[in-house]
Parts: C-alpha cells; sequence; structure tokens
C-alpha cells in the first residue's frame, strides 16, 4: 500500500505553522477525498492554503519573451502529463486534478510556464523534450501505458518509503546529459525555493505539495525556525509488487529494438 504524510510544522519563534501536504499527482478516489478533508479542516481553522501547479504566464508576458522561450512553450507539458495519464489507466486511479476540490480561496504559489523554461533555459527544455520523445517512440499505446504506469509504479512505491533522495541523486547521476539535470534542478530545486519564499508571514500555512519535493521543502523550513511536531499517513492505493514492476520496465530498457519488444501484461500482477 503506498502512502503519503501530512507533516505538521512549528515555528519556535512565531507559533505560526505550516503543515506540508506531501501529495502523489495520482490515486485512488478515497485518497484524495481524505486529502480533501484535511485541508478542509486546517483552512476551516484559518490556514492560508498554497498549492503546487506551474501555471500559465499572461500572454502579454510571452507576446514579450524572446524567440527561444516562446518556441519552448509548452515542451515539459507532454513530459508530465503523459507519464501521469499512463499510471491511471494502468492502476485504474484519478489523476490529482480530478480528485482535488480546489477552491478559489487557495494559492498558487508556483512557478509559470515562462519562469521554468527561463531558468531551465529555452534549449535545455527542448533536449529534454526531444529526448523523452526519441526514448518512447515507437510504442502503441498499450505498450505505452505499461511501460510509463510500470515506471511510475516503481517510483511512487519509493516514494511511500520515503527515498526519494535516493531516486533523486540517481536519476541526476544517471542523466544523459545537461538538458535533463538543468530542469530537473529547476522542476525539483528553484520551485521549491519559490514555494517556501511566497509562504504567508501573517498567518497558518497548509503547503500542497508533491511528495518528491519533500526533503529540500523539509530542509528549508527547518532553516527558516520550523521544527516537525507531527507526521500522519494517508493512503493512496495499492501498487503492483515491485520485482513484476521493474521486470517490466527493465526487459523493455534494455531491448534493443524497443518500438517492437515491448511487453505485454503478462507477468505483471
Amino acid at each position: 500500500m503506498a502512502q503519503t504524510p501530512v507533516v505538521r510544522y512549528e515555528n519556535r519563534k512565531t507559533g505560526r505553522t505550516v503543515t506540508l501536504i506531501a501529495t502523489v499527482h495520482s490515486g485512488t478516489i478515497a485518497y484524495f477525498k481524505k486529502l480533501n478533508e484535511i485541508v478542509a479542516e486546517l483552512e476551516a481553522k484559518g490556514a492560508l492554503v498554497c498549492y503546487e501547479g506551474i501555471r500559465p504566464a499572461a500572454e502579454q508576458e510571452w507576446a514579450e519573451a524572446a524567440e527561444a522561450e516562446r518556441a519552448a512553450r509548452g515542451l515539459s507539458e507532454p513530459i508530465r502529463d503523459r507519464g501521469l495519464q499512463a499510471l491511471c489507466r494502468y492502476l485504474g486511479w484519478v489523476d490529482q486534478q480530478a480528485g482535488l476540490k480546489y477552491s478559489p480561496s487557495w494559492r498558487n504559489v508556483d512557478m509559470t510556464d515562462l519562469e521554468l523554461i527561463r531558468q531551465a533555459q529555452p534549449h535545455n527544455v527542448s533536449q529534454a523534450s526531444d529526448s523523452f520523445s526519441d526514448l518512447f517512440a515507437g510504442l502503441t499505446p498499450e505498450q505505452l501505458d505499461i511501460v510509463m504506469g510500470s515506471c511510475a509504479a516503481l517510483v511512487e512505491r519509493l516514494l511511500s518509503w520515503d527515498y526519494f533522495d535516493l531516486v533523486w541523486r540517481w536519476s541526476m547521476r544517471t542523466a544523459s546529459n545537461d538538458a535533463h539535470r538543468n530542469v530537473g534542478r529547476v522542476m525539483v530545486e528553484e520551485r521549491n525555493r519559490g514555494a517556501l519564499a511566497r509562504l504567508p508571514s501573517d498567518a497558518d500555512a497548509v503547503l500542497l505539495w508533491g511528495s518528491g519535493h519533500l526533503p529540500g521543502l523539509a530542509a528549508g523550513l527547518k532553516k527558516a525556525g520550523y521544527r516537525q511536531r507531527g507526521t500522519a499517513w494517508v493512503p493512496v492505493g495499492e501498487l503492483p509488487a515491485v520485482w513484476p514492476s521493474l521486470r517490466v520496465f527493465w526487459t523493455w530498457l534494455r531491448s534493443p529494438g524497443k518500438d517492437d519488444s515491448a511487453p505485454s501484461h503478462a507477468g505483471v500482477r
């Protein structure tokens, strides 16, 4: 059973609290229902809900952007969205946008898509997108679901075991080029920094953020004078067994002709 933490932090000087609700971007309906209940209870007590989600920059900003920046617009979205959709189909889950009840009272404290492109640099975003497309070229929709679903299920299990640091160090060490490393750095480290900087100073806060960001956010809160005061766990849903999922992904990864040797559902449970 995968699960994610809800961690309460308290500032030792001001007494203000930050409740870090670490989410995964897909889960069962029951998972998101529980998260909605937790958020509603905290908001009713006066906490400001701050959430993750790279948002579109204003059209005027895009009109004034450099040509290379405009050319990279939207390229990072398929990488994220295709993996999420494949995992939902693979496990019968729903994505976060459908499961969470976003309220107008919540505040998006993430960066814009244009800020992401500028910080990661347009050529890195373009190169990372091309590499992703090449990696999965030739897969049928069913094969894509199996391969990406298996990979995402493994990552979610590691996240539920609190092994994100291991995943992050491995992904950065094995990244095929500087483009992936730079995009990954902005996607995690820079977004963490921005979220912490935008937390309210005059109110308690709920930080609704992806579980992969938890180590960096926790370190930032500690540096700002917060101390952990309690942790609760929320079940996400059942995941496939580790070894069948790993076997599916590893078999495909090592296949010289990935387009005609992608695995089937056989052996996956």
